[in-house]
């Protein structure tokens, strides 16, 4: 794909100042504030129902907070409605017309702002080849497949040249191995022209290859936003622990120097905040060993051992930890070994 750069813009594009939406007794989000940089993809994450759909829907105008504003390059645009915003959405149906061409689904937009015909040729031939299109332009929607009609959605959001592009889980529809090559398209695609993406999806895995920065959301508010190695590698509470990825969560005291769980003591590399909490480990940062470790070793024995081709997912017992480690063919239930919890791989949570 061979797209001009577009020059990245510098400062802050999108400010969420306060945001809260009512819906009669409900509460979708509970005071939100983000900053979103210009230039940056950015991911809403989180479960159904836990108000990152309504947010991105207040972004687009689609929804009226009950309290709070939206403020793109310094202009609070929280009375404006949805057409007089320079943001596009993509949704998750795509909503193409499925009785026009490629051609015309792309030039909706811009005949609807009354452009001039020339212009509209340039934008969407511009469209067409940016999405790698040319040969579908003629064809109705229901001759496409599943990313081909993506693409379409895309470049009909892309030729009005939005400040922000809204994307409502995009890609949910598309088969795993579709979804994964979509992913690396759409990331290229962000890079390349240089604009502030916003993207909503439940798919940790999608957050994660596309994202710059992550806002995981839970009931409404923001649980955690950071880079997706800082979310991964440091997450501060639980939930959000558990949601990106799996974790061992380890219950346990505190202790003048270090931690005591269950199963014995822990060094760790700071003090926890409180006298009974957990900290993490993800799988693939415990070791294996038959070596007892010079420091956190725990003897163990295998409670259970599958195969999954890449890696050997197993769980070990006392602890019920689980790791992810490197195919062994050896490695049975019943069998016994060190596990190491490396300090620098232990993780303080906030509760």
């Amino acid at each position: 794909m061979t797209v001009a750069a577009r020059p990245k813009a510098t400062g802050e594009t999108l400010s969420i100042q306060n945001l809260v939406k009512q819906f009669g007794d409900f509460t979708a989000l509970g005071g939100v504030s983000l900053e979103v940089p210009s230039g940056e993809f950015f991911t809403l994450l989180g479960p159904s129902g836990c108000g990152k759909t309504t947010l991105l829907r207040i972004i687009a105008g689609l929804e009226v907070p009950t309290e709070g504003r939206v403020v793109l390059l310094g202009q609070d645009i929280t009375p404006l409605p949805a057409n007089q915003r320079p943001v596009n959405t993509v949704f998750q149906s795509y909503a193409l017309f499925p009785h026009l061409s490629v051609w015309e689904n792309i030039a909706f937009g811009l005949k609807s702002r009354r452009m001039d015909k020339a212009e509209v040729e340039r934008r969407v031939k511009y469209g067409l080849e940016m999405l790698q299109l040319e040969k579908f332009a003629e064809r109705l929607p229901h001759q496409l497949s599943g990313g081909q009609r993506q693409r379409v959605a895309l470049a009909r959001a892309l030729v009005n040249e939005p400040q922000v592009l809204l994307l409502d889980e995009p890609m949910s529809a598309l088969d795993a191995k579709l979804r994964a090559e979509v992913q690396v398209q759409l990331r290229r695609l962000q890079q390349q022209l240089g604009l502030t993406f916003i993207l909503v999806t439940h798919d940790q895995d999608e957050a994660m290859a596309v994202s710059d920065r992550i806002a995981l959301m839970r009931m409404g508010h923001l649980e955690q936003v950071g880079t997706p190695d800082e979310v991964y590698e440091r997450p501060r509470t639980r939930y959000a622990a558990e949601f990106l990825g799996a974790a061992n969560l380890i219950k346990g005291q505190r202790l003048p120097m270090g931690f005591e769980a269950s199963f014995g003591k822990l060094a760790l590399n700071r003090t926890p905040p409180w006298d009974e909490g957990y900290v993490a480990i993800r799988p693939e940062r415990v070791r294996l060993s038959e070596v007892e470790p010079r420091q956190n070793g725990l003897r163990v024995q295998v409670r259970e051992a599958v195969y999954r081709g890449a890696y050997q997912e197993v769980w070990l017992k006392p602890g019920d930890l689980r790791v992810r480690a490197a195919p062994h063919p050896t490695l049975q239930a019943g069998q016994e070994l060190w596990a190491e919890l490396p300090v620098d791989a232990l993780v303080v949570l906030d509760e």
